[in-house]
């Protein structure tokens, strides 16, 4: 397991720049084996060092790269597959260990028909609201130089899938790890659909409100 203080999502890149004695054992070991680690989010506590808290939702990520750099650092990259449960912690030795299961979406609750039929759109606007978003942050940011040569973000598409899309939804929209652990712990696709369309409006409105307040 490897504690962060980010989430990451399915379906999301993860570059990592590995220095810590424990996480480049953990590594090495993960390579050499199915490339396969749990990615969680750090509760309390810093990435450094270990005697942080962690939470019991989390993402298996499928490592596709790795490389060593001439500084001893190792860089890799990895991409988040599916989300799994912490169902117990292990003793940190060499490394954080867990015991984990997987967890799939669980079954729909009973819905009227037109919110079934409703998803496309409701998808469409989601994806609208963070294309909005990432233009507003990129606004506030004054148009940061890191990003001067695409331009303002390009319009959001995410996809028809209800699960694909409120990760997707979530990774890219300007939240913070918090709403984005909400959004992969939340039980269903279409009740996660919903949670990532409330908390990218509000991170919306919030945006907003930092530019009007600026230039008011």
């Amino acid at each position: 397991m490897f504690a962060l203080q980010s989430v990451l999502l399915p379906g999301s890149p993860l570059p990592l720049q590995v220095f810590e004695p424990r996480y480049l054992a953990m590594l090495e070991t993960v390579i050499e084996g199915d490339q396969q680690m749990g990615v969680v989010l750090i509760e309390r506590g810093s990435e450094v060092g270990g005697s942080d808290v962690r939470c019991d939702v989390a993402t298996m990520a499928r490592v596709v790269e790795a490389r060593r750099a001439a500084d001893g650092r190792l860089l890799v990259m990895a991409l988040g597959e599916r989300r799994i449960r912490v169902r117990r912690w292990l003793v940190d030795d060499p490394h954080p260990w867990a015991e984990t299961e997987d967890w799939p979406d669980e079954p729909e609750p009973d819905q009227p028909e037109p919110a079934v039929a409703g998803e496309p759109a409701l998808i469409d606007e989601l994806a609208g609201l963070v294309t909005e978003a990432r233009r507003l942050a990129f606004r506030l940011q004054g148009g940061h130089p890191a990003q001067a040569e695409d331009g303002p973000p390009r319009p959001v598409e995410l996809g028809r899938d209800p699960a694909l899309a409120s990760f997707r939804a979530a990774a890219l929209a300007p939240l913070g790890p918090l709403d984005r652990f909400e959004v992969l712990s939340t039980p269903t696709a279409t009740e996660r659909l919903t949670a990532a369309h409330r908390l990218v409006t509000d991170a919306t409105e919030l945006l907003r409100a930092r530019i009007e307040f600026g230039s008011g």
